[in-house]
């Protein structure tokens, strides 16, 4: 059921992202933030009061659109206020000097509370630390928000200039909801992947049973229909598709958003699982767990600066694609060796830190190049739903990744369980299977123990051969990525084009009308010159 609520998780995100950045053109940077972290605070508390699996998956509702919010709300306001050759750096700078500090201490802060007080205050603390520590930022963002407003420094966003301010309230809900925002769109996406992942993630031979049930068959054909049709609203009818495809058209953004899923495939097929490997099978405390998995996260966020730095005084960026995507096709491969040694033993903590480090630099090199990239080839306006667009299909990759994991670890550890366990301990293989306690109460050593951490070790071993064959397009995507100077602020030239182009042929218009044809050679000589020096700009 954890697992389920995972995808729930994912697929809560999946539609937050293009949605948030939207609505945060229509509200502002500072209330989004502001409403991000009320939905992080509602979360906490679900999480500390839950006395069962629904309230908890509810609070997971709750924790992906808040913390999708505050992702997103963080990163259009480093778009909005930075060039192309500083973004890399400040996009990832203020996570990496935090979390990397924090991801130890908060393994260490995270023990102390299981042994010292309970989990529910591990998660209720939050809800006091979290909005009491980002009130000064939010006062400072409604602060800046309204000096530019004085200041006349903020124009009309796009969004906004289709929505009539006569019209009636409804008129207006009804262009924001169904137009702008294709609500729509986004319902028919949310129900094709909630209702196809989530029947194939809880099925496996431990629940053979599920198949044979008619709701779950009617579950998995309703998905398959419903995620038809938001293909068809979306390429068809709707007049501002949830999932702009003008914007996948161009060969950078597919590239991009492909690496990106298929990265997080492979990431979240295998490491949802890993941590309960490495407390039984591997015989770590949860500390030592949290902390072996970790190492990947701190590896990214001192790459993510670093690569930074190098964009800043290299002025590209492609160049550090090539460099990461091998490397984490090399961290995640060297798994499938780690996970189950040939020699019967187990791998030693350097050896798994070793790999997720290279892993965490690659993605670091890449994650941070290709968002930049991204945002380079859109126009200013775009940047919000193009960077919105590229963390999305991360997401709709862990998804699919978290289920197809979920599937094998299912299908995969409870049959190994009643094949290796000692005929006195087959009765308990379902007990096993459903707690990594029971697994860690048998001693190390004995038949029993061994039996289970075989199972476990085979197991991962698979989904470690899974998801390093996710990796390998990445490989050949990686060379679809357009190499651009980041000295040059091309969304900016690209805006300015299109805005003097527009006026030029609207005067143009407007003279043919009014029958002056010297005046129409003269700005059709004017627009030929604008082409030309916008081309050579270039």
């Amino acid at each position: 059921m954890l697992a389920t609520a995972a995808v729930v998780y994912k697929i809560a995100r999946v539609i937050t992202y293009p949605i948030m950045a939207k609505l945060a053109d229509v509200f502002g940077r500072a209330e989004g933030f502001s409403f991000a972290i009320l939905l992080l605070t509602v979360s906490f508390i679900m999480y500390a009061s839950s006395n069962n699996i629904s309230t908890y998956i509810a609070g997971y509702f709750f924790d992906a659109v808040g913390s999708v919010g505050y992702t997103i709300m963080q990163q259009i306001f480093i778009a909005d206020t930075t060039s192309l050759i500083n973004r890399g750096l400040w996009a990832s700078l203020p996570e990496a000097v935090t979390s990397i500090p924090t991801l130890y201490l908060g393994s260490i802060v995270g023990e102390s509370m299981l042994e010292h007080s309970t989990w529910r205050w591990g998660y209720a603390m939050w809800a006091i630390i979290l909005p009491v520590c980002t009130a000064p930022l939010i006062v400072i963002m409604f602060w800046l928000h309204r000096k530019a407003k004085k200041n006349g420094e903020i124009r009309e966003i796009a969004i906004m200039k289709e929505i009539n301010k006569t019209d009636p309230w409804y008129r207006k809900t009804y262009q924001l909801l169904w137009i702008e925002l294709d609500i729509f769109g986004a319902f028919l996406l949310a129900a094709g992947l909630t209702l196809t992942l989530i029947p194939i993630n809880i099925a496996g031979k431990a629940n053979l049973n599920r198949w044979k049930q008619a709701h779950n068959i009617v579950m998995l054909i309703l998905g398959v229909l419903f995620f038809m049709a938001f293909i068809a609203w979306d390429s068809f009818w709707a007049k501002k598709p949830f999932i702009p495809y003008r914007m996948v058209k161009k060969f950078t953004i597919f590239a991009a958003c492909a690496i990106g899923a298929f990265d997080f495939f492979n990431y979240a097929c295998f490491t949802s699982f890993f941590p309960s490997y490495l407390q039984v099978a591997g015989h770590y405390s949860p500390g030592v767990s949290t902390r072996i998995d970790n190492s990947l996260r701190v590896s990214f966020q001192v790459a993510s600066v670093i690569v930074g730095l190098l964009m800043k005084y290299t002025k590209r960026a492609k160049i550090f694609v090539y460099i990461g995507v091998p490397m984490v096709v090399l961290g995640q491969g060297l798994m499938i060796h780690l996970v189950n040694p040939k020699n019967g033993g187990n791998s030693n903590q350097a050896s798994f830190i070793t790999a997720k480090v290279l892993f965490g630099i690659g993605r670091g090199f890449y994650q941070t190049a290709s968002q930049v990239l991204v945002q380079a080839v859109v126009k200013k306006q775009e940047v919000a739903v193009a960077t919105a667009l590229f963390l999305a299909t991360m997401n709709i990759g862990g998804a699919i990744g978290t289920t197809v994991g979920g599937a094998i670890w299912n299908d995969q550890l409870p049959s190994k369980l009643a094949e290796y366990l000692p005929d006195a301990n087959k009765k308990n293989a379902t007990a096993i299977f459903k707690s990594i306690v029971t697994a860690q109460k048998f001693t190390v050593g004995s038949p029993a123990r061994l039996a289970i951490d075989q199972a476990y070790k085979e197991t991962v071993q698979t989904l470690a051969i899974v998801s390093t064959c996710v990796t390998i397009p990445m490989l050949f995507l990686m060379f679809f990525l357009t190499d651009i100077h980041l000295d040059k602020d091309i969304d900016r030239s690209d805006e300015t084009h299109e805005e003097q182009q527009f006026a030029t042929e609207e005067g143009v218009v407007i003279n043919e009308k009014a029958g002056d044809k010297a005046s129409l050679e003269v700005l059709q000589n004017n627009q030929t010159n604008t082409v030309l020096a916008a081309t050579h700009s270039k």
